[in-house]
């Protein structure tokens, strides 16, 4: 059975900063590359909804997300209701949880 994975405007825009980055800092072949293999992971869910992680932030967890790593980034989503919601995507050497944390406040 594949499942619908929907991924939400913020973690489209968390996406095109990634890009961004990547195509300023080094090069568009590098950011193409970053954000296919992210997108690639999230995919996967598709099929395998459960084959994320816990993450390692207890406040995240108690509210059901779970995150997928590709490379350097999480991509943290919930499983509701047979579909995947793909909440934000974050550079993993940040303290995505406090941001998570932030933006889910406002």
């Amino acid at each position: 059975m594949n499942y619908e994975v929907k991924i939400l405007p913020r973690a489209w825009e968390d996406l095109a900063r990634i890009m961004d980055w990547y195509r300023l800092s080094f090069s568009k072949e590098s950011s193409l590359k970053v954000t296919g293999n992210i997108l690639k992971a999230v995919s996967r869910l598709e099929k395998f909804p459960e084959s994320g992680t816990m993450t390692p932030d207890d406040w995240l967890n108690q509210r059901g997300y779970r995150m997928v790593i590709a490379d350097k980034h999480a991509a943290i989503y919930r499983f509701i209701n047979e579909a995947i919601y793909v909440y934000h995507i974050f550079d993993m050497r940040q303290n995505y949880p406090e941001i998570f944390r932030g933006l889910e406040e406002k």
